[in-house]
């Protein structure tokens, strides 16, 4: 039997267009099919940003002069005790001018017969302190007073003695009665002074 040599020709373009086909799909990998255009994109979100980085330190500068920390005080007591006081200046101690007497006397303790009340000095009264005067003077034959001097103030400098002063020679006593007649006498007085209740 005779081949036509237009069928061998055909029978071998096919056989290598067969293995040419096989190699071409045993060493190129199949194209993937193209995605639908329509499809919704299933892209994962992008990553939230980073934070921001933190600021710069400032460096702090120190000062040129640091001062030294105050020295500590110790507390101290606010009150403070009364200190004695010295006697007033306006105190009148210098020894009076005698009265010319016959003979001595005798000092005796007078009760005043009027007075002239002196004023309670401001020192003490703000203090509540009392207080008293002693007085030695001559009692003259009218019943005032002569030769006044303070032999005593206690306590002194709170203006007692000069408070007394100021009126004591206004005061009346009654005069010693010698034979029916008034002589000069010698006497002592203690002038307190009391805050009212």
């Amino acid at each position: 039997m005779q081949v036509r040599p237009g069928i061998a020709v055909s029978a071998g373009l096919h056989v290598l267009l067969f293995f040419y086909l096989a190699y071409a799909l045993a060493f190129h990998p199949a194209e993937k099919p193209k995605e639908d255009e329509h499809a919704i994109d299933m892209v994962a979100p992008p990553p939230p940003p980073p934070p921001p980085p933190p600021p710069p330190q400032q460096k702090v500068q120190q000062p040129l002069f640091i001062p030294a920390p105050a020295p500590r005080i110790a507390s101290i007591p606010t009150t403070v005790p009364d200190l004695p006081i010295p006697a007033q200046p306006d105190l009148k101690r210098e020894k009076p001018a005698q009265v010319a007497v016959d003979k001595p006397i005798a000092k005796v303790s007078r009760h005043p017969m009027s007075i002239v009340k002196p004023d309670y000095p401001a020192r003490a009264e703000d203090r509540q302190i009392s207080g008293y005067v002693d007085f030695e003077f001559t009692v003259l034959p009218d019943g005032s007073v002569a030769n006044a001097k303070v032999t005593a103030e206690v306590p002194e400098g709170y203006g007692f003695a000069g408070a007394a002063q100021k009126v004591f020679p206004r005061w009346k006593f009654a005069p010693e009665m010698v034979d029916g007649k008034a002589v000069p006498t010698q006497a002592y007085y203690r002038f307190s002074f009391k805050l009212a209740n």
